[in-house]
């Protein structure tokens, strides 16, 4: 999310918005793309910071844009900015989609009607990465405006698929593996018969300590000569294993816009995709594969995605990308969608 929000930030001010950045902990970024960072004191202890220090940073501003959904440092800033008369836009990013409601649900409904409800009742407006996640937000009772903008990619100088030269097929997430899918991958890959199952690789970091779940379950199912569990990769390092992959896959249960996704297609990495709304919208156009999530479903996907025509499709996604998905189309198209909220 980090990295999504620096390069949305960039891309808005190359439209032609100011653009700060409010921040917590660290130090702020070297950014050359006209981006300003500001600290802001918080207090409360870990997983319940809440910004202390936001009425300097807001006095003046057209406009203050809240990310994630669930978060008590959104409902102290939201306050904030409603004393001061900021409008405000929630960018929840697929945190209000039913999938993550029903993680614990009581929780999440005593905290919605205390707090959450409040607060995006009176948003400006939310944005959502494509038109069919407005159901997730009229599935809660908001049928206010929406502002609707994917994220966005950009292929590095020189970087693209180069055939699958490393031989595996890969996948690069966080290890949540009843939202991403990775049991139900790792059952599909027991399904697709020895003679034709591909090589995995899966890499990440890891969450609450399911990476090791992960590395059980390939072992359970008798899959170690098969699927490997690694390190996360960032950078060139990602590029390279990207570019060298046979295939990609990304079968999560529920998900919104999965950055990784994007580099892969952007590279003309042919890929699988469950229907998430990124992948029903690239599947849409030609430029994945989209199966079903389920290991009945994934296992001939995998075949597919290893056949002679998929390289055909990572040649669609690298198009579609290019001209549909770029950080500057997608921020322009943000910013025109917020200026008509005024």
């Amino acid at each position: 999310m980090t990295s999504a929000v620096r390069r949305w930030s960039e891309g808005l001010v190359q439209a032609g918005a100011e653009v700060v950045i409010a921040f917590d902990e660290g130090k702020a970024p070297i950014s050359g793309q006209g981006v300003s960072w500001t600290k802001v004191r918080h207090e409360g202890p870990a997983g319940l910071r809440t910004p202390i220090g936001l009425k300097e940073v807001l006095r003046g501003a057209d406009f203050l844009v809240l990310h994630s959904g669930w978060a008590l440092h959104n409902l102290r800033a939201a306050s904030t900015a409603r004393k001061l008369g900021v409008p405000y836009l929630l960018e929840p990013r697929g945190a209000y989609d039913p999938h993550i409601v029903r993680r614990k649900k009581l929780l999440k409904k005593l905290w919605w009607a205390a707090m959450e409800r409040d607060m995006v009742t009176h948003a400006a407006a939310i944005h959502v990465f494509f038109e069919t996640e407005r159901e997730h937000l009229e599935a809660l009772g908001y049928t206010g405006p929406v502002v609707v903008a994917s994220n966005g990619v950009e292929r590095p100088e020189g970087a693209r698929w180069d055939g699958g030269t490393g031989g595996y097929v890969l996948w690069l997430g966080r290890f949540d593996p009843e939202h991403k899918g990775l049991d139900l991958l790792l059952e599909a890959m027991q399904m697709v018969p020895r003679d034709d199952r591909p090589t995995l690789r899966i890499h990440g970091p890891d969450w609450r300590g399911r990476k090791m779940r992960v590395r059980r379950m390939v072992s359970r199912l008798g899959l170690e000569r098969w699927a490997t569990v690694g390190d996360a990769v960032y950078g060139e390092a990602k590029r390279d294993l990207l570019s060298r992959a046979r295939g990609f896959v990304y079968p999560s249960r529920w998900d919104a816009c999965p950055n990784s996704v994007l580099e892969a297609v952007s590279l003309g990495v042919p890929t699988l995709v469950t229907s998430y709304p990124l992948g029903r919208f690239l599947a849409s156009r030609g430029a994945a594969l989209l199966a079903e999530p389920s290991p009945e479903g994934l296992a001939p996907g995998l075949r597919s995605l290893c056949s002679a025509r998929a390289s055909e499709v990572g040649l669609k996604g690298a198009k579609v990308a290019a001209e549909e998905l770029t950080w500057d189309q997608v921020a322009r198209s943000w910013l025109t969608q917020v200026e008509a909220l005024h």
